[in-house]
């Protein structure tokens, strides 16, 4: 690994741990800066390199579980650090079908992880009022407030995943040559 390359990786983990702040500072915004967060990782691959952007992603999540909310932290570490990485390696692959199968098995594995997370270790009454929302659209379907929240989950991950894409065409078309 070259200097420039280390430098590049370690202004690109402080620049990810300044939009992890503003999460924490303004959390109306948070998927938006998550989103931010994240692309910092592939602008990590193409400015230098899978080892940059390792260190990009493993530096930022070592600092953000030091400064950073746990909430924010365990988001940043299971999903959103890792996935522009993920998406590299995956979109190398060249087949649209089976990339959107990785990418949304990815998903759903953290996603179920996450829900089981917090149902069982947080609150167990956590997505109660889910339950009440899928009584009325669905009712007499078993784990109804589930499948609400998947579905829900799904077409929020395709946002992110098209948003994380332009903004990786936006860098690469205006700030790569530099």
């Amino acid at each position: 690994m070259t200097t420039k390359q280390l430098v590049t990786g370690a202004l690109l983990s402080a620049l990810t741990l300044v939009a992890l702040y503003f999460t924490f500072l303004l959390p109306t915004n948070t998927l938006t800066l998550l989103t931010i967060a994240s692309v910092m990782v592939p602008i990590a691959l193409i400015r230098g390199n899978v080892k940059t952007s390792l260190l990009v992603y493993i530096t930022s999540s070592i600092l953000c579980l030091i400064l950073m909310p746990l909430n924010i932290s365990v988001l940043y570490i299971l999903f959103f650090g890792i996935y522009g990485l993920l998406k590299y390696f995956i979109e190398k692959l060249n087949h649209l079908s089976f990339e959107w199968i990785l990418k949304l098995a990815f998903f759903n594995s953290v996603f179920f992880i996450g829900f089981k997370f917090i149902k069982t270790l947080i609150s167990p009454h956590a997505f109660d009022g889910l339950g009440i929302l899928a009584e009325k659209f669905i009712p007499n379907v078993p784990y109804g407030d589930l499948l609400i929240l998947i579905l829900l989950g799904q077409i929020v991950f395709i946002l992110y995943d098209y948003a994380l894409s332009l903004l990786i065409d936006t860098y690469y078309s205006y700030f790569s040559k530099y």
